[in-house]
């Protein structure tokens, strides 16, 4: 079995990797125990009395409840009795942890990269069960020593980073012939592209199948637009020209995708304004499709080497050579190539790189082992590259802290008043409430990135009447009669359920007064009492203009419809409202048409590509507004790199 295999065999023990919203944190460990049997001695010297253990930690979106065997002599066995981990965010990833406790007899170990907290949650929950057995802690939490060996390995193509972007460059490139070895710091798949929902094409098989083809051009107009024209052209162009064609190549490498309307998620510009397939989703989850396709890979003669850190470029005579790497034993693994693909994800899990560059309040992003590699190596090979030229990547906000998809979070997406935090209104609110991209663009540009959303009675009388619908009704027509299916982020999206909820009369109260007791929604009897709760010097005058615009039904201040004009009456509400998951940064490196990395001068660096997040050319100052965007662009690039090393090394 060669080292490829290896890996690969590794990860047929789990599906999915841990990753995380936050690196670290603490955990809440309520150990409860069953014990038989008799007190022996431990080999560090420690006594302990053997038999069954539980104890529970806590991990990402809730606890890990654990069962630990313990013998005579030994960590007999560990098994997750329960577990709140989304799929592919913290679940069954802690296997590798499991074996690696078993095989050392030891807990002095680090959580596996990308898994922090699911992988702290069950290093305590093992830790509280040893404690109740009586176990010498200290002793079994002294640290494993990695003594792994130095290594050399040759190849063609080496890409940097097993997320979408590096594995459509790695396959690509073992398709076109090339000898292609990928590796990837985590466990197991990991990236960006694990966690999304879909990506964008023109003209797939099954729109082709289904008369539902979206001209190039509009794709193309909406990546500049956004980009307000500081956009590689040239390079989206080919991206968009052979979406469809990627889309159909995916499937036949293993990726279950299937055509979905754009305004699954529930926004209302996305129904009225977009084509309607511009989405294939994934019907197995991110996670499933890129391990599916990293055996293609592999099958087809390709290698892919997990948990190996790639650590720094070699460089000779100003061409790229290969790279080095640390193995998961802690040896240094040098591979020699003629060409280096880089694909990282971005530096969104560096979270003090992120603050350097975009200031505090945004934290990690949500994949912690995306830290900036691919850049940071483009940068000491003299690329045309900086940490600078990246945006970030939002989707929406956080409305109260108000749960995606309930009724109250559905009815908040309707333009009520929005003021800043010292009270003024700042924008018509048609015009970003209804896409989350501008709505997220919007609140980030707020002083402390807040906003307060103001609603009244009016907001529960119509839900608990007519359920969110009642206000906006987005989940009607195709999306309710012929619904779709796909898995986003581990969940299900499913239009017919949410076209339910949609339409279901609901109490929201109940919810409005958690957020009330959470301190994110704010409530008060008048504008007085909320500019005394709020500390905001204009929000009386800004509710009065407001309800004189309503009762005059035109808002000559900033243009809203009068249909959403609703004067507010009677008890307040004012909602805290935030950016709200932060994707990851988007841009670094200069690349030309073909994603070959570009010096100063403007010149492809001999043997340097790279692809998706890293690089600089699709996004100005903004997130596209359409589904699948990024996702899209990260196959179309990474199958472009993968193609230009293969003609290069072919020459």
């Amino acid at each position: 079995m060669n080292y490829s295999q290896k890996r690969m065999a590794a990860v047929a023990l789990f599906i999915a990797l841990s990753t995380t919203f936050v690196g670290c944190s603490g955990n809440d460990v309520n150990p409860q125990s069953e014990t038989s049997g008799q007190t022996t001695e431990q080999g560090n010297g420690s006594t302990f009395k053997a038999g069954t253990y539980t104890a529970t930690g806590e991990g990402n979106n809730g606890f890990v409840k654990v069962e630990v065997v313990l013998s005579d002599s030994k960590i007999e066995s560990i098994k997750i009795l329960e577990s709140t981990e989304t799929e592919g965010l913290g679940d069954t990833a802690l296997d590798s942890l499991i074996e690696q406790i078993i095989a050392n007899q030891s807990i002095g170990l680090d959580a596996v990269t990308g898994a922090t907290n699911s992988s702290n949650a069950l290093l305590a929950g093992v830790e509280a069960c040893l404690v109740e057995a009586g176990a010498d802690i200290e002793a079994l939490k002294e640290t494993v020593v990695k003594t792994g060996v130095n290594e050399e390995i040759s190849t063609e193509i080496v890409v940097i980073g097993g997320g979408a972007s590096g594995t459509a460059a790695a396959l690509q490139a073992v398709e076109d012939g090339a000898k292609v070895t990928l590796v990837e710091m985590t466990a197991s798949p990991a990236g960006q592209g694990t966690m999304a929902g879909g990506l964008f094409a023109t003209d797939s098989t099954q729109q082709k199948e289904q008369g539902k083809t979206v001209a190039g051009k509009w794709f193309y107009d909406q990546f500049v637009d956004t980009a307000n024209y500081q956009a590689n052209g040239g390079l989206l162009s080919n991206v968009i020209k052979n979406s469809g064609d990627t889309v159909d190549w995916l499937i036949e490498n293993g990726a279950e995708l299937i055509l979905a309307h754009p305004a699954t998620g529930g926004y209302a510009e996305h129904k009225e304004t977009h084509p309607s397939s511009t989405l294939h989703g994934y019907v197995e989850g991110g996670t499933q499709a890129i391990t599916n396709l990293h055996e293609s890979i592999v099958n087809k003669g390709g290698d892919v080497l997990y948990s190996t850190k790639a650590t720094e470029l070699i460089v000779e005579n100003g061409e790229v050579k290969g790279i080095k790497a640390e193995k998961e034993d802690g040896g240094v693994l040098t591979i020699l190539a003629d060409a280096v693909i880089l694909a990282t994800g971005g530096f969104a899990g560096n979270e003090q790189l992120v603050e350097d560059v975009f200031g505090e309040g945004l934290g990690q992003g949500r994949i912690a082992t995306n830290i900036g590699t691919g850049i940071e190596m483009a940068i000491s090979a003299g690329a045309a590259a900086s940490y600078e030229d990246a945006i970030t990547m939002h989707y929406g906000v956080s409305r109260g802290g108000s749960s995606w998809g309930s009724a109250l979070n559905s009815a908040l997406i309707n333009p009520w008043l929005f003021v800043d935090v010292d009270g003024n209104r700042f924008m018509n609110e048609e015009s970003f409430i209804f896409e989350p991209i501008k709505t997220s663009n919007v609140i980030k540009s707020l002083p402390q990135m807040t906003g307060y959303q103001i609603f009244d009675q009016t907001l529960i009388d119509v839900v608990a009447a007519e359920g969110p619908a009642g206000l906006t009704d987005v989940f009607d027509g195709e999306l309710a009669t012929n619904p779709t299916k796909f898995i986003e982020v581990g969940h299900e999206i499913d239009t017919a359920k949410s076209a339910e909820i949609a339409h279901t009369p609901a109490d929201v109260l109940p919810d409005i007064e958690e957020l009330i007791e959470k301190g994110t929604i704010i409530v008060a009897n008048s504008p007085e009492e909320l500019a005394e709760k709020l500390n905001m010097n204009y929000i009386v005058d800004t509710i009065n203009r407001y309800n004189e615009l309503c009762e005059a039904g035109a808002d000559t201040d900033h243009f809203k419809s009068s249909e959403y004009l609703d004067k507010l009456e009677g008890t307040l509400y004012a909602v805290k409202t935030t950016p709200s998951v932060f994707l990851g940064t988007l841009g670094g490196i200069d690349v030309n048409d073909q994603a070959e990395v570009l010096d100063f001068d403007g010149k492809p660096i001999k043997g340097l590509y790279a692809a998706g997040s890293d690089t600089n050319g699709a996004y100005g100052n903004s997130y596209v507004y359409f589904e699948g965007g990024t996702l899209g662009y990260a196959y179309g690039t990474g199958r472009i790199a993968g193609s230009s090393a293969a003609s290069f090394i072919n020459k």
